[in-house]
């Protein structure tokens, strides 16, 4: 039984080396055949690879994104058991594709996940990431092992998704094949890759929801529901500290929040450090609260007599879609978002 693992590279001559070591220096060596499928690097990168004799293919062309890499990997592969380390993560230790191969041999299996060493090297912290067999769960691809087969039942990575691919082709093998936990961890992970940015993390929202659309995924856990509400507040605290756009096009606007716990307070002062008016808060029905932070407090009825450009719903949980659609349906012509539109 041989692996492949495949590696995609561009311009990472100063990070290419540890990766290439830590292939080197495997106990499997002779059945490892290790691919390099390049983007056209001008750097150093191709003569650094060079200087690895292990390295069995290397292939460099423009491409359209790291998945079409992927996918130019996986046709080139030879391999019975396909891999994808990152040009920047490296082999935890010498005897992890030993580990890994042993496990195919005694079990019909098409996939196996492990555990992934993480690490940032601007803060120096380090964690590590205990891989569930769950459709549910956020595979990292540095954890996922599967057999060459599984790629002609699944088919390649689509390219549709810019950050989400190898997460939809991994879930989706979950939720369908045979997989098995190896009790190891397979990888270091370097955090700070192209998912990083804000702008990415809004992208790389997006593409899950969509692809638990496509798996019809639920959200009926409590555990999942507080992790999305984690990732949502996340992203709507960096566009707050960075002082993005999509919050500056708030400016000027009339506002309406709909509640008056936390989170919406912190949305309400969001806003007004952008530009926008926060005209009030708005409840299903009046109480002896008056107002907040010198902002009246308005029932839904009286609000259609504010003119308002717009209603935020500031609730996360169970009854947040109602809410919105009570919303759209009693303040007719004002555009009603959730907070995670923002």
């Amino acid at each position: 039984m041989k692996i492949s693992i495949i590696t995609a590279t561009y311009n990472c001559a100063h990070l290419i080396e540890e990766c290439l070591s830590s292939v080197a220096e495997q106990t499997a060596i002779d059945k490892i055949e290790h691919i390099i499928i390049d983007g056209g690097s001008t750097d150093k990168t191709l003569s650094t690879i060079c200087k690895y004799p292990h390295v069995a293919k290397v292939f460099s062309a423009p491409d359209r994104g790291i998945y079409h890499a992927f996918n130019r990997g996986v046709e080139l592969a030879s391999g019975d058991i396909i891999y994808f380390l990152g040009a920047d993560d490296s082999l935890y230790e010498a005897r992890v594709i030993e580990t890994i191969l042993d496990a195919f041999g005694h079990e019909d299996i098409d996939y196996a996940v492990t555990k992934v060493r993480c690490f940032d090297e601007e803060s120096g912290e380090v964690w590590f990431v205990n891989t569930e067999i769950s459709n549910r769960s956020n595979t990292c691809h540095q954890g996922f092992f599967c057999k060459s087969s599984l790629f002609n039942k699944i088919g390649p990575f689509s390219e549709c998704f810019k950050l989400y691919a190898d997460s939809f082709f991994m879930k989706t093998a979950i939720a369908r094949y045979h997989g098995t936990y190896i009790d190891t961890i397979s990888a270091n992970f370097r955090q700070g890759g192209a998912s990083s940015s804000s702008a990415s993390r809004l992208l790389l929202k997006r593409e899950a929801d969509a692809v638990a659309q496509l798996l019809e995924e639920t959200n009926s856990s409590k555990e999942v529901q507080l992790d999305k509400n984690v990732i949502d507040l996340k992203l709507l605290l960096e566009k707050v500290l960075n002082q993005e756009k999509p919050l500056a096009s708030y400016s000027g606007m009339k506002v309406g929040v709909f509640g008056t716990r936390q989170l919406s307070i912190l949305i309400a002062n969001a806003l007004r450090q952008n530009g926008a008016f926060v005209t009030c808060f708005l409840q299903s029905t009046r109480d002896s609260i008056k107002e907040i932070m010198d902002v009246p407090i308005k029932s839904i009825e009286e609000a259609r007599d504010l003119t308002l450009s717009m209603v935020i719903n500031g609730v996360e949980g169970e009854h947040e879609l109602d809410i919105s659609e009570v919303l759209r349906d009693k303040l007719e012509g004002t555009k009603v978002i959730s907070w995670r539109d923002m």
